[in-house]
């Protein structure tokens, strides 16, 4: 509620479905984010187009990026990218940036790298990979810009290249 309350003051929007919600929700918390808006899809077949739409509405000074960079709109997901809904809700937010907003939306991805298994099968580094991704997609990292030759790096390497 206080979030919502104060969207003027939101610039990151962070998408997600499943339980990552609540971890996520408790470590925004702990950190004390006020700037950190989070948007769960629970039902995204249909995909709900409007809810989607309203949610980038109630937050109008979050960046969309310039079509070729990201900005902060993210999806995170716990499962690796080629097993979640990543590959299903991608192009489905870029249409409703373009037709909602005329807007090319380049959508970041949070979570771990495409992996032949759901699982890691050691259990610390699987905890290291959920930490990882739940600090990025809340706090972000440094990304890269023409400044520096487009070379910023993910602060985990556990999670793959940065999307």
């Amino acid at each position: 509620p206080e979030i919502v309350a104060n969207a003027d003051k939101v610039d990151r929007l962070v998408f997600c479905s499943g339980k990552v919600y609540y971890e996520l929700a408790a470590e925004r918390e702990r950190l004390g984010l006020k700037n950190v808006a989070l948007v769960t899809l629970e039902q995204i077949a249909p995909f709900p187009f409007d809810r989607v739409k309203a949610a980038m509405e109630m937050f109008p000074n979050v960046d969309v990026g310039d079509g070729v960079h990201p900005g902060n709109i993210v999806w995170c997901q716990e499962e690796p990218k080629n097993m979640g809904p990543w590959s299903y809700v991608r192009p489905r937010f870029v249409t409703t940036a373009r037709e909602g907003f005329e807007k090319d939306l380049v959508m970041r991805y949070i979570g771990r790298r495409a992996a032949a298994s759901p699982a890691t099968g050691y259990p610390k580094l699987h905890t290291a990979e959920q930490e990882a991704l739940v600090t990025e997609a809340l706090v972000g990292s440094k990304d890269a810009s023409a400044a520096d030759g487009f070379a910023g790096q993910r602060p985990s390497s556990l999670l793959g290249h940065q999307t």
